[in-house]
């Protein structure tokens, strides 16, 4: 049998896992949620509401996620570093969010269009940060398989977030300049059009591939309480 401290220590770890399983499972179903909501143009003429909440709410299963993923190894200063960054970034995305609405209802104001272009660095930024907290997650989960797989997605992830980031800086700053090309115009006058389908095909891969990650760490977890209460069982 165990004894009254150890049981108290056992069911601290259980209910610290319930959160961190809790909290994936808000990131998982929030990612994509926040994809959509964030680059469906329909939303935008279905009134004001709408348009404000939809992103709202998909950001804020997003840190609901993350702050049920602050209950889990509270100790751990550099896994809670990680998580205070994701955080933050979380939050400034969220407060962007409102210059979606005003940037289709004035979309010749170049201060609601600069607003909406640093939302997506920001996102991609986010996303970014988010999957470094990932791989410090993966390394305090006993599965050496899982470690490993968890490096060479999140860093090649990491890696295409970077440049993702790079060209939509890239593309930011061509605004500022008064004369460019005359096909360069045009190109960009054509992405302007077609920029939440763009989008869309930018993110999705990185997206895809940080909710595949998400799922392997919850599957991971499941397989190590599996494991735990295989041999409480026996030790009884």
């Amino acid at each position: 049998m165990h004894s009254g401290p150890h049981r108290q220590q056992e069911d601290a770890i259980m209910r610290s896992v319930v959160h961190l399983l809790r909290g994936l499972s808000a990131l998982f179903w929030g990612l994509p949620l926040v994809l959509l909501a964030e680059a469906h143009t329909e939303l935008y003429a279905k009134g004001r509401w709408t348009v404000l909440m939809a992103p709202w709410a998909a950001n804020g299963l997003l840190l609901f996620g993350l702050g049920q993923l602050h209950r889990f190894q509270m100790q751990e200063r550099i896994w809670r570093s990680a998580l205070d960054r994701v955080m933050l970034l979380g939050i400034i995305h969220f407060g962007l969010t409102p210059f979606l609405f005003f940037w289709h209802a004035f979309p010749y104001q170049s201060f609601f269009g600069h607003s909406v272009h640093l939302l997506f660095i920001s996102g991609m930024l986010y996303l970014h940060q988010l999957n470094y907290a990932i791989r410090r997650l993966a390394f305090m989960i006993p599965d050496q398989t899982l470690r490993q797989d968890t490096e060479l997605f999140t860093g090649l992830n990491r890696r295409v977030l970077s440049f993702l980031m790079a060209l939509g800086m890239l593309y930011w700053s061509m605004g500022w300049f008064t004369a460019i090309p005359a096909p360069l115009y045009a190109l960009l006058k054509i992405v302007d059009h077609l920029i939440p389908v763009v989008v869309v095909l930018l993110m999705v891969m990185p997206v895809s591939m940080t909710m595949t990650m998400v799922w392997k760490l919850k599957e991971s977890i499941f397989a190590v309480l599996d494991e735990r209460t295989s041999v409480c069982r026996a030790s009884d």
